[in-house]
């Protein structure tokens, strides 16, 4: 099986390289940039077993942005996936079985592969928490509303220094009548 075959650095394939890496193959919980391959008896949820066979081609797991790099699950033997049709917001993935003396590789032109040893797995996407982008007009409102906030409170602190110093005043003076 040719893994990598695409890979390329500053113009030079590096195919030939290919050929030469051992991929090693894991059987219990990995990681492959956001895709996390769990096995089943990890996994919190309950998952359906897969039916759907690994085509020669391979199957997209995460497709890359706008073209980008995918993640791509390929297979020698008796190996099935099926993706999980959820919500958008879904982190599952979908599930996937390897059988008895078959691999699957998990490949992704970054990353590069990973092997998957015969089991059952739940593969996921991990979410990452990045800060909220916001607009230019809601910084500007935002910024606007510290500003009035801080110099509300410094009247407020003001108003309460005079109250202080009026108070002071008024119990050391007396008014003494004719």
């Amino acid at each position: 099986m040719k893994l990598l075959s695409s890979v390329r650095s500053d113009g030079a394939d590096l195919a030939h390289l290919a050929a030469e890496l051992d991929i090693p193959t894991i059987a219990g919980l990995q990681h492959q940039g956001d895709v996390s391959v769990i096995p089943a008896a990890m996994a919190s949820e309950d998952h359906q077993h897969p039916m759907t066979r690994v085509p020669a081609a391979g199957v997209a797991v995460v497709r890359g942005e706008a073209g980008g790099h995918t993640h791509l699950l390929l297979a020698s033997g008796d190996v099935r996936y099926d993706a999980r049709d959820g919500a958008a917001d879904d982190i599952t993935l979908g599930s996937l079985k390897v059988g008895d003396g078959a691999t699957a590789w998990l490949d992704h032109p970054e990353h590069g592969n990973t092997g998957i040893a015969p089991g059952r797995y739940v593969l996921r996407r991990k979410r990452e928490l990045a800060p909220p982008v916001i607009d230019p007009e809601t910084r500007r409102k935002r910024e606007q509303a510290r500003k009035e906030a801080r110099k509300q409170a410094t009247r407020a602190q003001a108003a309460r220094e005079q109250a202080a110093r009026e108070q002071a005043w008024s119990a050391t003076v007396r008014f003494v009548a004719d």
